[in-house]
C-alpha cells in the first residue's frame, strides 16, 4: 500500500488587525499567506501603517515567485531546468544570481562533507517527489547505484568570466530544492526591509527569518512542529534577527509496504534517510539555517551528540527522540513541548 502526502494548501490571503489598547500610535499586525515553491508561504508584520505592510508583502511575494521561475528544475523556462538539458554537452551562460547561488552551494558541500549536494536531481526524480507521479514500488538498487554516480559536486565546473555553469557528465541533474527556499525567504525578508518593515517573520514551510519584536520588548515565538503529530508542536524557542530552517520527513514521503521514504536522501547510497524525524538549526540567514538542519537530519542523533558538532539545534531521531543543543536554552528560551 502506498501513501503520498504533500505538506501545503491552497493559495490564500488572510488579514488580521489589532490596535493595542495603550499604544501611542496605534499598531496593526497583518499577516498574509501564499502558496508558492510547493509550500506555504506566510508573512506576518506589525506596523503603523497598513498600507506599507500591503505593498511590502506583495513584492515580497512578487519576489518568491519571481525565483521560483528561475530556479526549479520543475519549470522548462528556469535557468536550472537549461542547464540539466545541456549536462554532459556544453556550458550554459546563467544570470549572477544563479551562478551565485550555485556557487555557494558547492561551498556549503565542501563545508559539511557532500551530505548536502544539488546534483542530487537524478535521485530525486527516480523517487518521484517533485512530480504528479510518485513511485508506488521502491526502485531497484542496480538501477539506484547507477544514478547516484551522477551525484558529485566536483562535476559542476564554474566559469567565473561568463557566470557560466557545466555539469560535465550527461544525464546529471540539479536540484536547487534544498537551498532555493530559504534564499527566497532571505530575499522575501529584504525586500520587508526595504519597504521600512522592522518588525515581521517571514516562514516558507517552515523555514523562517525573524526581524525584530512582535509587540514592544515581546520576541517572536517560533514552533517546531511535531513530526508524528497533525497540528502539534514539539519544541518552541523564541528569536529576533535571525532565522530557524527545519527538514522532516512529513513533508513529502510514500509509504510503502509499510515503511515511510522522504524526500531527503543520503546522498552517498541515494536512499531516503530513515535515521531522523526532523532537524532544525538556527543561523544568521534562512539559507544557511535550512543546509544546516539538512546536515543534521541526516547525520542524525547519534553522531549529533557523539561528536558534539557545534550547530545550535535540534534532532528528532526514528524514536521520535528529540536531542538538542544545550545552549539554544537561555539565548533563545528553547523548551521541548512534551
Amino acid at each position: 500500500m502506498t501513501h503520498l502526502k504533500f505538506l501545503g494548501a491552497l493559495t490564500l490571503l488572510l488579514c488580521i488587525i489589532y490596535t493595542p489598547a495603550l499604544a501611542q500610535n496605534q499598531l496593526y499586525e497583518f499577516s498574509a499567506s501564499k502558496y508558492l515553491m510547493g509550500t506555504k508561504f506566510d508573512i506576518s508584520a506589525v506596523s503603523t501603517s497598513i498600507d506599507s505592510m500591503k505593498k511590502a508583502m506583495y513584492y515580497s511575494f512578487k519576489e518568491v515567485e519571481r525565483i521560483q521561475y528561475k530556479m526549479s528544475s520543475q519549470i522548462d523556462t528556469s535557468e536550472i531546468t537549461h542547464i540539466n538539458n545541456f549536462a554532459g554537452i556544453k556550458p550554459v551562460k546563467v544570470s549572477y544570481e544563479t551562478y551565485s547561488i550555485i556557487a555557494r552551494s558547492i561551498n556549503y558541500s565542501k563545508k559539511y562533507n557532500g551530505l548536502f549536494d544539488i546534483t542530487i536531481g537524478p535521485i530525486t526524480e527516480l523517487w518521484g517527489f517533485n512530480s504528479d507521479n510518485p513511485i508506488t514500488k521502491v526502485p531497484g538498487k542496480n538501477v539506484i547505484d547507477s544514478l547516484v554516480k551522477l551525484v558529485n559536486y566536483n562535476n559542476i565546473i564554474l566559469d567565473p568570466s561568463d557566470t557560466s555553469v557545466y555539469l560535465i557528465v550527461k544525464g546529471m541533474k540539479l536540484d536547487m530544492g534544498g537551498i532555493a527556499k530559504g534564499y527566497a525567504v532571505d530575499r522575501a525578508s529584504g525586500i520587508m526591509k526595504e519597504w521600512g518593515m522592522k518588525n515581521f517573520f517571514v516562514n516558507g514551510g517552515g523555514d523562517m527569518y525573524v526581524s525584530g519584536y512582535k509587540q514592544g520588548t515581546q520576541k517572536w515565538v517560533v514552533g517546531i512542529k511535531h513530526p508524528r503529530e497533525e497540528n502539534k508542536l514539539i519544541a518552541e524557542l523564541e528569536i529576533i534577527d535571525g532565522a530557524v530552517g527545519t527538514s522532516g520527513d512529513y513533508e513529502r514521503y510514500v509509504i510503502i509496504d509499510g515503511k515511510r521514504y522522504c524526500h531527503i536522501f543520503n546522498t552517498k547510497t541515494g536512499y531516503p534517510v530513515d535515521i531522523s524525524e526532523s532537524g532544525t538549526a538556527i543561523a544568521p540567514t534562512t539559507e544557511e539555517a535550512v543546509i544546516l538542519s539538512k546536515y543534521l537530519f541526516i547525520m542524525g542523533a547519534e553522531k549529533y551528540k557523539s561528536e558534539h558538532i557545534n550547530v545550535p539545534g535540534m534532532i528528532v531521531d526514528s524514536n521520535g527522540k528529540a536531542a538538542f543543543d544545550e545552549n539554544l536554552m537561555k539565548p533563545y528560551s528553547f523548551r521541548i513541548l512534551e
